[in-house]
Order: structure tokens, then C-alpha cells, then sequence
């Protein structure tokens, strides 16, 4: 029975280790050469393994797109769930939020180009061919963060979803920014340097016109 257990142990291990050699492999040329140029048969020999094999793990080219994503998007999910066990607030989820998407992208100039890539393809894409996505997405997880906090009374009430939209703005200027200074020219970017100070200058001024906004409606 232990050999058995053992057996079937190892078969998980390498069958994890295979999994994320397929998605590194396709994270790096999809980056480069964008989604769509890229074929599962060139993903395959960078493997060094069959088309067969790939299938194996991904039933197709968007299966292994949408699990790359997942993986990125469960770092941040990950991150957002320790800062909110131990933020003192909204100010120090947003703030903690946002500089790890900064250094994140600032990490490794390769994150900035997938994401642009996988932008520019999904926008050519008929949506319906996409798989439907299992598990809630970065977004979710920090407005269901900011709702806990909102429930302490630490955020107006039904102020969470704008909120969220305007910290999306940020992080999607984060990742242009990225972009440009990184692989076009740093003097593309006409924003100035991105970096912690603006992200806290930021996340003041939207904590403090949401408070004005709501107390002004009411």
C-alpha cells in the first residue's frame, strides 16, 4: 500500500513539474510573439515534449492561456489576503495592493509584455471561445477585502465597487507605464516615474474623495 501511495505521489509531482514547464515555456514566447502567434506544436518543442503531451494538460491553447493568467492573478489574490489580516485599513490595503502590482511588473520586464499581449488578444477574440473563468478574479478579491472593511465602518456604505474601479485605473496605468518605460523608451511615459510615493499621493486623494462624495450625497 506505501509503495502504491508512493507511486502515485510521484506521478503528482512530476505531473506538477510538467505543467509548469508547459506554462513557463508559453508564458515566455507568448510575450514575445503575442497569444495568437504562437502555436501549441512550437510550445510543444519548447518543451521538448509532443503535441499529444500538451493535451494531456491542456485541452487547447486557451485552457493554457486562462491557467497563466489564473497563476498571476492568485499571487496577487494571495498577497491581498495577508495584507488584509494585517492592514490597520483601507488606506493600507490599497497602498500594499498597488505597490506589490509596481513591483511586481518592475520585478521582471517580461510580466508587462504578457499582459499587453494577452490584452491585444483578447480584444480580437469572440469571447464565447474563451473558457469561462472558475475562480474569482483580482478585482473580486479586493472588493470582497474593502467590504469587510466597509462593514467595520471604516468606508461609506456602497462605496466599495467605486472604489475598486478607480484602483483599476491605477493598476492599468501601472502596467502602461511599465510597458513603455521598459521596452519602448523611458521618456515614452509622460506620467513621470511611477513609484511608491505616487501610488500613496493617489491612494489618499480616492480614500478622500470617496468620504466627501458619499457625505455629500447623503
Amino acid at each position: 500500500m506505501k509503495k502504491q501511495e508512493t507511486e502515485k505521489t510521484d506521478k503528482s509531482e512530476r505531473e506538477n513539474r510538467m505543467r509548469a514547464a508547459i506554462k513557463q515555456a508559453a508564458f515566455h514566447l507568448m510575450a514575445e510573439k503575442g497569444l495568437d502567434k504562437v502555436s501549441m506544436r512550437e510550445i510543444a518543442e519548447k518543451v521538448n515534449v509532443t503535441k499529444p503531451v500538451l493535451y494531456y494538460y491542456f485541452k487547447n491553447k486557451e485552457d493554457l492561456c486562462l491557467s497563466i493568467i489564473e497563476d498571476h492573478e492568485q499571487l496577487f489574490s494571495k498577497l491581498l489576503d495577508r495584507v488584509s489580516e494585517h492592514a490597520s485599513g483601507p488606506a493600507e490595503i490599497l497602498n500594499e495592493g498597488l505597490k506589490s502590482h509596481l513591483d511586481f511588473f518592475a520585478k521582471d520586464p517580461i510580466h508587462s509584455k504578457f499582459v499587453l499581449q494577452m490584452i491585444s488578444y483578447t480584444l480580437d477574440v469572440d469571447s464565447e471561445q474563451l473558457p469561462p473563468k472558475e475562480k474569482p478574479c483580482v478585482q473580486d478579491i479586493l472588493a470582497e477585502t474593502l467590504t469587510r472593511e466597509e462593514q467595520k465602518g471604516k468606508l461609506p456604505a456602497g462605496s466599495v465597487a467605486d472604489i475598486v474601479r478607480l484602483v483599476s485605473g491605477i493598476s492599468a496605468e501601472i502596467m502602461f507605464s511599465a510597458y513603455l518605460t521598459q521596452h519602448i523608451n523611458p521618456a515614452a511615459y509622460r506620467g513621470g516615474a511611477f513609484n511608491k510615493d505616487t501610488i500613496e499621493r493617489l491612494v489618499k486623494i480616492i480614500l478622500l474623495g470617496i468620504q466627501a462624495y458619499y457625505k455629500e450625497t447623503k
